[in-house]
């Protein structure tokens, strides 16, 4: 409030002592200082505060005990490959990758019977062609090529070559 003028808020008549003008301007100092302070208090009636932080949310402990178990099996599984490499440098070298498993098939037997008759009936089959004499005679086709190497001979200007 502005002290160096005059309080001219209310009007110079005075019927009483309280509407003097010192006076009133001493409670309306009173009331102005306590509204002030009830402003200063005065909390605001929306809450603007952050959400509260759940930290199950935000921490999950069983995601770091996943990943935690997964590290583990990791190291564990490099430490093994290092032993096994250590060991390949140290000792002498020798094959350790052999397949202990066979193969189990159901119709094994079937298929040895199947691949038995087969070779049978192809051994059958080279007898019989092995017996077979050819009905081509080597002779009669050996004079028919010279007949024919003749008349190209007799017919073509130019020599036939005699290699061929």
């Amino acid at each position: 409030m502005n002290s160096s003028l005059d309080y001219l808020a209310y009007p110079v008549i005075v019927s009483n002592h309280r509407q003097t003008t010192a006076f009133r301007k001493k409670l309306d100092l009173g009331h102005y200082l306590s509204h002030r302070i009830r402003l200063q208090t005065a909390k605001p009636a929306v809450d603007t505060k952050p959400p509260m932080a759940h930290t199950h949310l935000v921490l999950k402990l069983s995601k770091l005990q996943w990943e935690q178990n997964k590290i583990d099996k990791i190291e564990f599984e490099n430490k093994q490959l290092c032993a096994k490499i250590a060991s390949a440098h140290r000792g002498p070298a020798r094959v350790d990758c052999w397949n202990a498993y066979f193969s189990k098939s159901l119709n094994r037997e079937m298929r040895n019977r199947e691949l038995m008759r087969i070779t049978l009936e192809n051994q059958a089959i080279l007898r019989r062609l092995g017996d077979r004499k050819s009905h081509y005679e080597r002779k009669v086709t050996e004079i028919d090529w010279q007949n024919s190497r003749r008349y190209i001979r007799n017919t073509t200007r130019y020599l036939v070559s005699q290699d061929e």
